[in-house]
């Protein structure tokens, strides 16, 4: 199931910041707007421009008149005014109350849309006015505000991958990463203080799993040399038996006893650790299906003349011995197939045995399991281990093994290991 992009600390992250810092934003704007004076309050900067322009070219005679709105229209930003003889004005504007009360007697004033205004003086000379910005600072405020929040948001979210979200991948690497063959490397306690108590509980949890598999390493190892020496001295006493019934019986059962307890300490150690190599994987499963087909086996290898894998062949050679050894012994006439495509190497033995049911095959793929567990131990018989010595074979090469049932009865194992 893919995991949605809202469920990425980073983006939640993002989200609530852009979140917060916009309600500031908001907040902030609505204030100024709120608290900023209309253009014929009282308060209002512009307004009081107006009047006393107005009141001064009233004041002036027709003479200087020219002379005084070319200097208001030189010193004062965004103010402009022209007067003209002609020019009637239109009486259809709206009437400033601040404007038309405050100014001295006899000029008349209109707004028309925006800030432009136009009237009269007391002497009938008429102008036309374009008043300066009522909020002359608002679009700088904008413009800072709005790059206040990218560089928020952007410091901010650097901020928390640097010291949330990279202890955590550090954290989900280490997890995954984490196996028996190998001294566990202890994650660095950083971030936030719980990342830290998580990461802590994790570094605990490793030493004490990495000394418990050093134990029992070190406890199979012992058992493994005290088994061979009776079992040595078994075989040398099997040689003096005369009848050679029994004693290939005895001999077949004492390779038998060599076999799972290597196998078993093999499992259990982890030991494939090969040198990994580039080799043919066609050749390799054409040399093992001859190895069977040599001791009589009814085994047949179709597939690609070539395909190259990174492995280890001693490995990868007891992984598909261990497949087709029990096709053999519980199925019939194997078939090893081998196929492909660009990014993969697949590899299907397939036989014609009484196959495992769907609900039990996954715990096949585990140790010390049989499909029948009432079975005795016999000459055909093992530990259950070795599909789970050729699963862990293959996912120490980046593969997967996986069962499924063959059309018209059977069993698949179906093997993909990546190509180079």
């Amino acid at each position: 199931m893919r995991t949605s992009a809202f469920r990425n600390i980073n983006v939640q992250l993002g989200l609530l910041l852009l979140l917060c810092v916009g309600l500031f934003h908001a907040a902030v704007t609505a204030i100024l707007f709120l608290t900023h004076p209309a253009p014929d309050d009282p308060r209002d900067q512009s307004a009081a421009v107006i009047v006393a322009s107005l009141t001064a070219l009233d004041a002036a005679s027709v003479t200087e008149r020219p002379m005084i709105a070319a200097a208001l229209n030189a010193n004062l930003p965004g103010f402009h005014v022209e007067l003209s003889e002609s020019v009637v004005a239109a009486r259809n504007g709206r009437h400033p109350v601040y404007f038309r009360s405050r100014l001295p007697v006899g000029v008349e004033i209109e707004m028309k849309e925006g800030q432009q205004l136009f009237g009269s003086l007391h002497d009938g000379q008429n102008f036309v006015l374009d008043a300066p910005d009522a909020h002359p600072g608002l679009r700088r405020f904008i413009i800072i505000t709005v790059g206040f929040v990218a560089l928020s948001l952007f410091v901010f979210s650097l901020w928390a991958a640097l010291s949330l979200t990279r202890p955590l991948t550090n954290f989900a690497n280490a997890a995954e990463s984490f196996g028996l063959d190998s001294v566990p490397a202890q994650l660095p306690e950083k971030g936030p203080e719980e990342v830290r108590k998580a990461t802590r509980a994790f570094n605990r949890m490793q030493r004490r799993i990495a000394e418990m598999a050093s134990q029992r390493t070190r406890m199979l190892t012992s058992v493994s040399h005290d088994l061979r020496t009776p079992i040595t001295r078994m075989r040398l006493r099997a040689e003096y038996i005369e009848n050679s019934d029994t004693k290939a019986k005895l001999l077949r059962d004492i390779d038998q006893m060599e076999a799972m307890v290597g196998g078993c300490l093999d499992y259990l150690r982890g030991g494939f650790r090969q040198e990994l190599v580039v080799l043919d994987l066609a050749s390799l499963l054409q040399s093992v299906v001859d190895e069977f087909v040599d001791v009589g086996a009814d085994a047949r290898y179709d597939g690609v003349g070539h395909a190259n894998v990174l492995g280890s062949p001693d490995d990868l050679q007891r992984a598909f011995s261990n497949l087709i050894d029990i096709a053999v012994k519980y199925g019939e006439s194997p078939e090893i197939r081998l196929s492909g495509n660009d990014e993969a190497a697949v590899v299907e033995v397939v036989d014609r045995g009484p196959g495992i049911p769907a609900e039990k095959r996954e715990l096949m793929l585990e140790p010390f399991e049989r499909g029948d567990a009432g079975a005795s131990m016999n000459a055909n018989e093992g530990f259950g281990l070795g599909l789970a010595i050729a699963r862990a074979i293959v996912e120490a090469h980046s593969g997967r093994l996986t069962l499924d049932e063959r059309i018209g009865g059977g069993l698949v194992a179906k093997v993909c290991l990546p190509k180079i």
